[in-house]
């Protein structure tokens, strides 16, 4: 059996390996399974449970959870990717907009999310090399046409692509937020069973 530190409710091993696995593919840090229990399982107490990858995924779940999104910054480096804090990178860096990965130290402009352009503006930069830009991109192309082919629908508050296997048109993104899978609009501003 398995005793959850903080509440004290006892699981199943398996069942607990299973639900570990569950929470971090929908993005989530594992909790106690407990009906109306709010702690989260401690990932030293589940440690024995857990391959290398789910321990990675679930620090890293742990680091996204840590930043609000509107201070998420990811390394514009296709080979990094990174996840940093904009307040933490602003703080690193040597003078305003510049900044340096944690992780692969490639410079980095943090006011438009890509490699950093020395004697450019963002503007000017932008203007010559539109395809470095996420609305421009060749690589948002790509993912939007597999998102097409699969039939994944795009979270409307923080972009996240989402992807639906079966169930209703209720969908809450990794973001917490709730929306409507066949329309996109937030599921708050839907007349109730729109589309089900």
């Amino acid at each position: 059996m398995f005793n959850v530190e903080r509440c004290g409710h006892r699981f199943c091993i398996n069942y607990v390996k299973q639900h570990i696995e569950v929470k971090l593919v929908d993005g989530k840090i594992p909790n106690c399974h407990q009906h109306g229990c709010v702690f989260h399982l401690s990932i030293d107490r589940c440690g024995d449970l857990l391959t290398f990858n789910e321990r990675s995924v679930w620090l890293q779940r742990i680091k996204e959870n840590s930043i609000p999104l509107a201070e998420r910054v990811y390394c514009p480096y296709e080979s990094c990717s990174h996840l940093m804090s904009m307040t933490e990178l602003s703080r690193r860096g040597s003078y305003s907009g510049f900044g340096r990965c944690f992780k692969c130290h490639g410079d980095i402009c943090f006011h438009c999310r890509v490699p950093w352009h020395f004697n450019l503006s963002c503007n000017d930069y932008k203007r010559l090399f539109p395809s470095k830009y996420r609305e421009d991109g060749v690589d948002d192309a790509k993912l939007k046409s597999l998102a097409s082919l699969n039939g994944w629908r795009q979270c409307p508050k923080c972009y996240h692509m989402v992807g639906r296997s079966y169930g209703c048109n209720r969908i809450t993104c990794r973001c917490g937020n709730a929306f409507c899978y066949k329309c996109g609009y937030l599921w708050r501003r839907l007349q109730p069973r729109v589309h089900f």
